[in-house]
């Protein structure tokens, strides 16, 4: 099966494409800006009055900024009402942003997506494989949306459901809409209108499984994994494989010495949802206490709190450790998959 992995974060999209009978360290690997942040430069180079938006609901962030900076210049933004959900999920609220929702968009002047299809197979064909691939494994970050509810909570009441199913973060991936996470759902229907088979799993969980596979290489079974991203920053303790407790919060909101403060309660069982909620925070939940033998740090601010742990390269690299989580999923979703690879 001819697959390709891709972490869509808010800066970078981080790409793994495996090669069938290479070792890891020979497989097709790329570090990209990621599309929203690609759709933000088009829209600060645009130069005509109107903005006509199209496509699908895809991860806003610097794409967001862009068009609300573009309204307040004056200009006015259309979008259609897929398209606008990624502002908002709540319709009222992106029409209050400026932006006007219409049912038809004619000659679109952005196509939204998360998914750049072409990319993928141009860097197939730069790597000497065919272009055209069967399977797609995707990781991206979505609090998810129900009216009248805080997206924090909404986004912790996901987490806390998923691993009451399975505290296995490499089997915690969806293949079918949800119906109430619009990135995620977006971004399998950009799936399936390919033509391809895939997945789509929280880029956080992605971190830790991919954490896991690192730690397993070093021989080691109980760790905290801190992934310190651009918008959230998640500390998971995990054994075995296991993960033990969670929690979640806004990086710009965390000092190291908060964080730590943070983490040594969650190892110890002390932590509360409450405690994170109200710090502003998504929340915390505890399983039960580990004795870490290593405290890993991944991700794109994994500086700022350095001096908590170590840094982890699975896949021998400091930007790959979703698409490490990717594989790992890849791995445990059915043999007639992955063992080609």
């Amino acid at each position: 099966m001819e697959a390709v992995l891709v972490d869509v974060g808010k800066g970078t999209q981080d790409i793994l494409i495996p090669i069938k009978g290479e070792a890891p360290e020979n497989w097709i690997k790329a570090v990209l800006p990621s599309p929203t942040t690609k759709l933000a430069k088009r829209v600060r180079e645009h130069r005509g009055k109107e903005l006509k938006l199209c496509g699908y609901t895809m991860g806003g962030g610097p794409l967001k900024k862009a068009v609300i900076e573009f309204i307040k210049r004056g200009g006015r933004a259309f979008a259609s009402p897929q398209a606008a959900k990624t502002f908002r999920d709540d319709l009222t609220q992106v029409k209050e942003l400026g932006i006007e929702v219409v049912s038809e968009i004619e000659e679109c002047d952005l196509c939204l997506r998360d998914l750049e299809f072409e990319v993928f197979k141009g860097l197939r064909a730069l790597g000497g494989l065919k272009e055209n691939f069967e399977f797609i494994g995707v990781a991206c970050q979505d609090h998810g949306f129900i009216k009248g509810q805080s997206d924090r909570i909404t986004r912790f009441n996901y987490l806390r459901e998923l691993l009451g199913k399975s505290r296995r973060p490499w089997e915690l991936y969806h293949t079918e809409e949800t119906g109430f996470l619009s990135r995620f759902d977006s971004v399998l229907r950009q799936i399936k209108d390919e033509g391809l088979r895939g997945f789509v799993m929280d880029s956080k969980l992605a971190a830790v499984a991919g954490v896991y596979s690192y730690a397993k290489e070093e021989g080691v079974r109980e760790f905290v994994c801190i992934d310190c991203g651009n918008g959230h920053t998640l500390v998971s303790t995990v054994r075995d494989g296991l993960i033990c407790g969670f929690l979640e919060h806004h990086t710009r909101m965390l000092t190291p010495d908060k964080l730590k403060n943070f983490m040594v309660k969650l190892i110890a069982g002390r932590i509360t949802f409450e405690e994170v909620y109200k710090d502003g925070g998504h929340g915390a939940l505890f399983i039960e206490s580990i004795k870490p033998e290593k405290v890993y740090l991944v991700g794109p601010n994994r500086e700022k709190f350095k001096e908590l742990g170590e840094y982890a390269y699975p896949l021998g690299d400091a930007m790959l450790f979703g698409c490490a989580g990717l594989l790992e999923a890849l791995r445990g979703y059915g043999n007639e998959i992955f063992s080609p690879l």
